[in-house]
């Protein structure tokens, strides 16, 4: 089987969700609105609406992993939420490490010239599309 082309990568928050998606031939990735919602159960099947809507061959969720590899609490509840979201999904789902993808999209935004205000509505969806580009780099 060939490599997916159609990627959903997903930065987890407890209140924030970014997001982030390859196009239809795989080559270019764009972040997406992100989603406002904190109950697990409804964040999953709007996750999985999007990924069905872009019709995902692939959803990338990020792992937020210590920096010596191992699990803390957030990723203990970020891993909670993978099983709730790959119930919804009707595709694969993956994860990686999503450390500092954050920051690095603040710095990105900031880099960009976007003011603070701006940055922090942006930088979710493009933590996003950080764990899309890891992924991809990953595995190829």
């Amino acid at each position: 089987m060939s490599a997916p082309r159609r990627i959903l990568a997903v930065d987890y928050g407890d209140s924030r969700t970014g997001l982030a998606a390859t196009d239809w031939t795989g080559t270019i990735a764009v972040p997406l609105p992100r989603i406002d919602e904190r109950d697990p159960e409804r964040l999953a099947r709007a996750i999985a609406a999007v990924a069905a809507e872009r019709e995902t061959e692939l959803v990338v969720l990020g792992m937020p992993l210590n920096v010596d590899g191992s699990a803390g609490q957030r990723a203990e509840r970020t891993a909670a939420f993978q099983a709730r979201l790959a119930a919804a999904l009707s595709c694969p789902l993956a994860t990686v490490d999503e450390s500092h993808s954050t920051d690095e999209a603040h710095e990105r935004l900031k880099t960009g010239g976007l003011k603070a205000a701006k940055r922090k509505q942006l930088a979710d969806s493009i933590a996003a599309l950080v764990i899309l580009e890891r992924y991809r780099g990953r595995r190829g």
